[in-house]
């Protein structure tokens, strides 16, 4: 069997142990995270995958992310399959169909990433025998051909958990709860809980709702997503990166504009409706304040649509991570929104949340502040969702008030440094049989803590 290995470069309870082969201490761990939509340098959005294995990878242990070879968060139309080496962290693209939009062609991939996913087995075994299984789940069609591996080879089976399904299709969707997809979507959902060794949910407050549907008690952990050392170094060095939009904010500020900026997905969840209305109040109030949304979705034409006669709202299209962070640095404000659900009682984890808080002069956040359980820390300015006039007198406020230092902004990330997550994820899970490393992981913690304490105060 030939195994091609591509190598590439970017600018930017009771848990089931292995009973066959022992790990002894120091012996490192073959890790697979199979997120079938995962991102990371030069390929696209979702970088969390990348970053936890880049953690492990940096602990000892060998860690591959398995994906899709196409999806639509991809920066490239399509990916060659099998295993590519990107910033030193290993991906195993699987072949799988390409679709558009949200139509039959998505679910019919999602079926395909599974069909390719069990055609993949016999190269991945070979090459990376895990001693780890993560299924991460925005979809669960892969979730039980996992389970059947991990049992048969007795590892643990591990479930990351990014949102609720179906109930964000039932809240946000507006799907009813009698249609097939939903119905499916449930059973799928039951299934992967009950199958969970360990249940890992970026939602603080879901552990109830994942009981109820038959996860055992005891094998709930939260691990929320963070920020990476490097980006955190990034942030501290202050460096501003030559692009055109960074350089447009730039002028557009020497005007005497205040920036306030989203960056993200734009669809019907993140409530964008609601900024451009707050926008438009402020044209008139505080002329001075000027938006910038960047990004891509299905919402992006109907919104420029209606923004088309606000002179104070621009629209740029996606860039990558490392522009989007630098843009950030350059403006005064930024802000993310989120609509007034049911579902967002669970607990909110997105991206853009701990990027703005890591790069932002300020930040405004509109959501319930039950939904920021255990990221209270990241956002200083808060207002009540759904709400545009709110959400403009909030921005006003923040505007106001003094900017927080890069120093202040590292600080208030600290525990969602990747590098800590990583440890918290092995640390919930294994058992002393299966080595975290830990003198490693202390090294990486030890030039975090270095880095801040060595940094001027002032910045």
């Amino acid at each position: 069997m030939r195994i091609t290995v591509f190598r590439e470069s970017a600018s930017v309870g009771r848990f089931m142990t292995r009973r066959d082969v022992v790990k002894g201490p120091g012996e490192r761990l073959n890790i697979w995270i199979v997120h079938p939509t995962a991102g990371g340098p030069s390929i696209g959005r979702h970088w969390r995958p990348y970053w936890l294995a880049d953690a492990w990878n940096r602990m000892g242990h060998d860690t591959t992310v398995i994906c899709s070879n196409f999806h639509h968060l991809m920066q490239q139309p399509q990916r060659s399959p099998g295993l590519h080496r990107i910033e030193d962290v290993d991906f195993w693209f699987v072949p799988t169909a390409r679709y558009n939009g949200n139509g039959p062609g998505r679910f019919i991939s999602m079926l395909s990433f599974r069909l390719g996913l069990a055609h993949e087995f016999k190269k991945l075994l070979i090459l990376k025998p895990p001693d780890i299984i993560i299924a991460s789940v925005p979809h669960f069609f892969h979730v039980q051909l996992l389970k059947r591996l991990a049992r048969r080879r007795r590892i643990p089976f591990w479930v990351e958990v990014r949102d609720l399904w179906p109930l964000s299709l039932t809240t946000v969707g507006n799907l009813k709860s009698w249609n097939p997809l939903v119905k499916l979507i449930s059973i799928q959902e039951k299934r992967a809980y009950s199958s969970a060794d360990l249940l890992i949910s970026l939602l603080a407050n879901a552990e109830q709702h994942m009981v109820e549907r038959g996860l055992q008690p005891g094998r709930f952990v939260w691990i929320p997503n963070g920020v990476s050392s490097s980006e955190m170094s990034s942030a501290l060095n202050g460096m501003i990166l030559d692009h055109p939009i960074i350089r447009h904010i730039l002028d557009t500020k020497a005007t005497g504009k205040k920036i306030v900026l989203y960056a993200g997905a734009m669809g019907e969840p993140n409530a964008l409706d609601v900024l451009i209305d707050a926008a438009s109040i402020l044209s008139t109030s505080a002329p001075d304040i000027h938006f910038i949304l960047v990004g891509r979705g299905e919402s992006r034409k109907r919104l420029m649509s209606k923004a088309a006669s606000h002179a104070n709202v621009e629209f740029f299209d996606e860039v990558s991570r490392p522009v989007a962070q630098s843009a950030l640095s350059a403006i005064d404000c930024a802000v993310v929104t989120f609509h007034k659900s049911y579902l967002y009682d669970h607990g909110i984890s997105p991206n853009k949340l701990f990027d703005y808080c890591l790069c932002a002069p300020r930040a405004v956040i509109a959501c319930d502040q039950s939904s920021l359980s255990g990221l209270e820390s990241l956002a200083l300015n808060r207002c009540e969702p759904n709400n545009s006039v709110a959400l403009a007198r909030c921005i006003e406020v923040a505007l106001s008030e003094p900017a927080r230092s890069a120093i202040e902004r590292c600080n208030a990330v600290m525990e969602f440094s990747y590098t800590n997550l990583a440890t918290r994820y092995l640390e919930s899970g294994i058992s002393s049989r299966l080595p975290v490393h830990p003198c490693a992981n202390e090294n990486e913690r030890k030039r975090e803590t270095t880095l801040l304490r060595n940094f001027p105060r002032s910045v």
